[in-house]
């Protein structure tokens, strides 16, 4: 393997060759979040950040978006917290949460991304009052932690304000 070419001589002499196939299936749709700040939409020139990636101007990110069917999605503002009277997490909600918070609530993590638990700091019940799905009372946590937050010995878990998590 310390010789490219040779290693690639290999590959091709092991594998059969393959004969790509026409496909009249569209690809599936793809989601690709691109956060830009005002300034640079009006003036076009700046950076933006895309979510995985990281940042780039706003020249690629556009070439990203030219050769797709684009939907633009309302800026959400992110000191809006309406709150909801089910356990379930609406989706909304969840979108705020990431983008107020994009990393894991526990301790010494360094996990980030959209797809952790979102768990309620206190917990929820169905005789609590209204509103008890909040962003103040929400944190997010991957599965593993989850299960360890909840069902470890000795852990507790405090939200003094929104975003602060003892």
């Amino acid at each position: 393997m310390a010789h490219p070419e040779r290693a690639l001589t290999l590959l091709r002499e092991a594998t059969p060759a393959v004969e790509p196939v026409e496909t009249t299936t569209p690809p599936p749709p793809a989601t690709l979040y691109v956060h830009v700040s005002r300034e640079s939409l009006v003036s076009g020139a700046g950076v933006a950040r895309m979510e995985g990636v990281g940042p780039l101007t706003i020249g690629q990110a556009s070439e990203f978006l030219q050769h797709s069917h684009v939907t633009i999605r309302p800026v959400i503002d992110l000191d809006q917290d309406r709150p909801v009277d089910c356990y379930e997490v609406p989706d909304r909600l969840r979108d705020l949460m990431h983008l107020r918070t994009p990393a894991s609530a526990f301790p010494y993590s360094s996990a980030t991304g959209r797809r952790m638990d979102l768990d309620h700091t206190i917990p929820w019940a169905d005789t609590g009052p209204p509103g008890q799905t909040r962003i103040g009372n929400l944190g997010k946590l991957t599965r593993f932690e989850h299960r360890v937050k909840t069902h470890g010995k000795g852990w507790r878990h405090r939200q003094p304000e929104p975003g602060v998590h003892h």
